[in-house]
């Protein structure tokens, strides 16, 4: 322990390092920082302010009446389309099957059948296969369309409006060459069929809210 230095006569000697007389505050620390909410200890940062929980938004789907009737329009369509094909494709085939006997009835066959021969009857029974891979593709492309719409589907949707246009527009201009009532008929009903389609899926509200997820 180290000696005190000399003090003067009468004087007390220093008190030593840490010594705090009785009666007096105890020394103080060095400061404090200030308080805060949420902190463990004083002088720490506060926490930053959490993020309140967004609202959940939940969407609503609801079948509607003219949803139904349009998609029952497009499945019964595209079946009759496929059918079409594929009596296409049958006719095709006894053609191939039967050979000449299947086209012995078509004006002027004998000229063929000579000019030909079995070329004619491969040839005859290529066109109905040919004709029937238009309508084929149309109408699987309608079922595909037709089924998943009903999810609802909002790309199925606008497909379906685009090829409804185009359908009603090639049916305006199929007027000016048919030339027989029951066609005049075919038309007007199919025409009828594709409007309302059309309603259904561009101007309906309630199957506009229900396609936007807003249905009541």
């Amino acid at each position: 322990m180290a000696a005190l230095p000399p003090q003067p006569p009468g004087s007390l000697p220093p008190d030593p390092p840490g010594f705090a007389p009785p009666g007096s505050a105890p020394p103080a620390g060095p400061p404090q920082g200030p308080y805060s909410p949420g902190n463990a200890y004083a002088g720490q940062m506060p926490y930053a302010p959490q993020a309140l929980p967004q609202p959940v938004v939940v969407t609503v789907h609801k079948r509607t009446f003219w949803l139904t009737i349009a998609q029952i329009i497009i499945i019964v369509k595209a079946i009759l389309v496929i059918l079409i094909a594929a009596g296409s494709v049958a006719i095709g085939v006894y053609i191939l099957t039967a050979g000449h006997a299947a086209l012995h009835n078509i004006p002027g066959y004998d000229n063929y059948a000579n000019q030909f021969g079995n070329s004619f009857v491969n040839a005859a029974g290529a066109v109905f296969f040919a004709i029937a891979v238009v309508p084929l593709i149309i109408g699987i492309v309608d079922l595909i369309l037709g089924i998943i719409v009903g999810r609802p589907s909002q790309v199925a949707r606008w497909i379906i409006v685009v090829l409804d246009i185009i359908s009603i527009i090639i049916a305006l201009a199929d007027f000016g060459r048919v030339h027989s009532g029951a066609g005049d008929i075919v038309l007007v009903v199919y025409l009828v069929l594709q409007l309302i389609v059309l309603y259904a899926m561009l101007l309906d509200p309630a199957t506009r809210r229900n396609f936007a997820g807003k249905a009541a």
